[in-house]
């Protein structure tokens, strides 16, 4: 993105006296020192704080205000007393995926730093993944991991170009959670996101989205109702943090999915 800002009068004066002098090397690298300053005054992380507590924006949205990893603002956000919204809070959030669904940065985050990773490989063609082309550094993650394990690492997951939808300042999530709404309701796709407010969004537009929990249903339906690991995997997952309620969570392990 290109911002242009018009200076003129006695800044602009300053703004070539610094130039002429060899302070900068042009005005424009005068500007963007200045915009730099202006900017290191801020607690970004803070602002995005507020902004995820007083408003409906996604986990990824404030990530990207705070110029943060998704990883580094959830642990600001515990030190804060806080947990994201992530996971699940009903049990009609997860259901048996079947054909063809869409991921988001929160999926793919929940996969890989839980042991839910560890379902894709048993999965084989139940499902057929995508992800947008800009998150193809955490999906390679996802095979490198799936690759020291001795697992298979088979394509599970094919790269989409997305482009987002147009309603940027109405609702706050980020470009690409944008992008896969719109290429998930363009193509009728499922959505797999862990993010409570990008489902929020996405059941608005009549879109069905899932947490990434499903996997573990989807591979009781093709497995006689046993998932191996099961209460090692729901652990890890809630070590993220992100919910899974007691109830869901007491179904799965006897067995009732």
């Amino acid at each position: 993105m290109v911002i242009s800002v018009e200076i003129s009068g006695l800044l602009e004066k300053r703004i070539r006296r610094l130039v002429d002098l060899g302070v900068y090397p042009s005005a424009a690298e005068a500007v963007r020192d200045a915009v730099r300053i202006l900017l290191e005054k801020y607690d970004l992380r803070n602002i995005a704080l507020n902004v995820y507590i007083s408003r409906e924006a996604s986990l990824h949205y404030v990530v990207e205000v705070a110029g943060e990893t998704l990883e580094g603002f959830i642990d600001y956000m515990l030190s804060r007393g806080l947990m994201p919204g992530l996971g699940v809070a009903r049990a009609d959030e997860v259901s048996v995926i079947e054909g063809e669904a869409l991921l988001d940065p929160s999926s793919l985050y929940v996969i890989h730093k839980s042991l839910l990773y560890t379902i894709l490989s048993r999965l084989g063609s139940r499902i057929k993944l995508y992800a947008p082309r800009s998150l193809a550094p955490q999906v390679q993650i996802l095979e490198a991991r799936l690759a020291r394990l001795g697992l298979p690492i088979s394509r599970f997951i094919d790269y989409i170009t997305v482009e987002p939808l147009d309603e940027e300042g109405q609702i706050l999530l980020s470009p690409i959670e944008r992008g896969v709404l719109r290429y998930a309701l363009d193509r009728g796709l499922i959505i797999l996101s862990d993010d409570y407010r990008v489902r929020g969004v996405a059941s608005r537009y009549g879109i069905r989205a899932y947490s990434s929990l499903s996997l573990i249903p989807t591979l009781a339906s093709i497995n006689n109702g046993r998932v191996e690991g099961l209460a090692e995997i729901i652990l890890s997952v809630k070590a993220i943090p992100a919910t899974i309620p007691v109830e869901l969570e007491e179904r799965w392990l006897n067995g009732v999915w």
